[in-house]
């Protein structure tokens, strides 16, 4: 089996340098005298760093390559701008190894000018795998301008190894070079790319320091030679700004809450669109602010996954910037947002609601807010559930306000449960059945008839008899009401009344007035559709 491995790759290695052989051979005519040419792919790649490859000058050397080895080009493959590092970003060459492996390819070469425009892969056995890809479909890679044939001898393989760790250490060099002037060049004031953020703008500055113009929101620099600062924006945005930050640490307000005021008073953002909670959170956390010009907090160097780095490694110049704000608000703030999005375990959390109840007596909402002892009430609710079941797993007493919005949850529950229930049931008994999507907990029944699905809870008067309370809300041809018993939080029975019933007046049913409904009262839903449920 392995012998055979063996000849196998013997055949498709003579079969390449056949086609090499082919290729450079410039076999121009047949035995017959007819032309021969070689129908061919063209790889073009120019990157920002080396526009001295442009596509133009690729493009013209590969077609007199072509030319003068009888290669017909039929279809080209162009990244324009683009790295070298890796495929991702590169739809050309994506595209072209797409087809070759689809089986697409009416091609039987791809002419690339040199080995360092096929890639500057990091990993060079990524440049090779990319050629491999193309080889095993029986199609050549030639590289033009190379001093050596792409034949699959060892020198050539030997030759295009080299080339290609050249090609990726270039690259690490560059990117070392580059990275070393933007720290300088912040180490002088000078912004390394970028916008300038709200409350802030670009000023060009000519080699010699003279200001030249500000920049537009988009606009670049009009010379390689000219600079950027910062300056400050106008007034009423830098007014902003501040009034971002008293509205996080002195009306500890939130972010999506600042975002939200802002766009309703409709105060216009640094890109003329409505605000985000991304801006406000840019506004919240960068030195910027403070006077602070710092560069590399994040970095995805040869095209690396961009990260977050440690301050440890930022490069700052602590007064390249026109002041904001004092630093001692910018503080307060970053000391205020550490405390909100800090991540508590439950049992943190439940200590933290005791502690609360000791200073104030009580637990709620807004006590929680006011607290600075205490994160976000919404944290609260995100880990258990709601604010009560947080109250309830700390075992705290629960407030008036508190038992109200359970119970107000719970009728809430059961009658979504009672409008699913009465729903079935009228389907089952032949009807047509769909929700209205005008008036709240109605159902409408073949079409035409209208019916209000209510639990009605007790009521305990200071003075009189309990009582359960039925409102008209709507205009509804009938109300089903469900009595809904206070300490067990059952259904005690069903009350079918139509429209006429109430009189334009609430109903009370209670027990001096319940002879009055004995002909609208059902013992369960099902009595209420089916005789034989009486």
């Amino acid at each position: 089996m392995a012998r055979n491995a063996t000849l196998a790759d013997r055949r498709q290695s003579s079969s390449y340098a056949l086609l090499i052989r082919v290729v450079s051979l410039n076999m121009r005519k047949n035995s017959s005298g007819t032309n021969i040419s070689i129908p061919t792919a063209i790889y073009l790649r120019v990157s920002t760093e080396s526009q001295n490859y442009s596509t133009q000058h690729q493009r013209a050397a590969i077609a007199q390559y072509a030319r003068d080895n009888a290669m017909e080009i039929v279809r080209e493959y162009v990244d324009d701008g683009k790295s070298g590092l890796d495929i991702k970003r590169r739809a050309g060459l994506s595209r072209l190894i797409s087809d070759v492996q689809a089986g697409d390819a009416n091609f039987k070469a791809i002419i690339v000018y040199d080995v360092s425009r096929w890639g500057r892969f990091q990993d060079v056995d990524e440049a090779a795998y990319h050629e491999h890809t193309c080889r095993r479909a029986g199609i050549s890679v030639v590289y033009c301008a190379e001093p050596f044939q792409n034949d699959g001898s060892p020198v050539a393989s030997l030759l295009k190894s080299i080339k290609r760790t050249m090609a990726a250490e270039y690259s690490r060099e560059l990117s070392a070079k580059v990275f070393g002037a933007q720290c300088r060049f912040i180490g002088m004031g000078y912004k390394q790319g970028g916008h300038a953020g709200y409350g802030l703008r670009r000023i060009s500055l000519a080699a010699d320091g003279t200001p030249r113009r500000a920049l537009q929101y988009g606009e670049a620099k009009g010379t390689l030679t000219d600079r950027v600062v910062f300056a400050l924006g106008p007034a009423h945005e830098i007014a902003t700004v501040r009034r971002i930050y008293q509205l996080y640490i002195e009306q500890r307000a939130s972010e999506p809450a600042i975002v939200r005021l802002l766009n309703s008073e409709g105060v216009e953002s640094e890109f003329g669109r409505p605000w985000t909670h991304c801006m406000v959170k840019s506004i919240l956390t960068n030195v910027k602010y403070i006077g602070t010009l710092a560069y590399n907090r994040k970095s995805g160097k040869l095209s690396k996954t961009r990260e977050q780095n440690h301050m440890t490694a930022w490069v700052i110049n602590e007064s390249a910037i026109p002041q904001v704000l004092s630093r001692s608000l910018f503080d307060k703030a970053q000391l205020e947002r550490a405390r909100r999005t800090r991540r508590y375990k439950p049992e943190e959390l439940l200590n933290l609601l005791h502690g609360c109840y000791r200073r104030h007596g009580k637990v709620t909402a807004p006590i929680i807010a006011a607290d600075p002892l205490l994160p976000d009430p919404q944290l609260f609710v995100r880990t258990f559930g709601s604010l009560i079941n947080a109250y309830d797993t700390a075992g705290l007493p629960r407030t008036k306000l508190n038992s109200f919005v359970e119970a107000k949850r719970a009728l809430r529950n059961q009658r979504q449960a009672l409008l699913t229930e009465i729903g079935a049931l009228a389907r089952e008994a032949g009807a047509s059945v769909e929700i209205s999507t005008t008036m709240r907990s109605t159902l409408i029944l073949n079409g035409t008839i209208t019916v209000r699905i209510d639990v009605v809870p007790f009521c305990q008067p200071a003075r009189g008899l309990p009582s359960w309370k039925v409102w008209r809300k709507s205009d509804a041809d009938f109300v089903i009401a469900a009595r809904h018993e206070s300490g067990t939080g059952n259904l005690l029975d069903y009350f079918l009344l139509a429209d006429h019933d109430f009189g334009g007046r609430p109903l009370y049913i209670k027990a001096t007035t319940m002879h009055r409904f004995a002909g609208m009262r059902y013992a369960s839903t099902r009595a209420m559709f089916f005789r034989d449920a009486l």
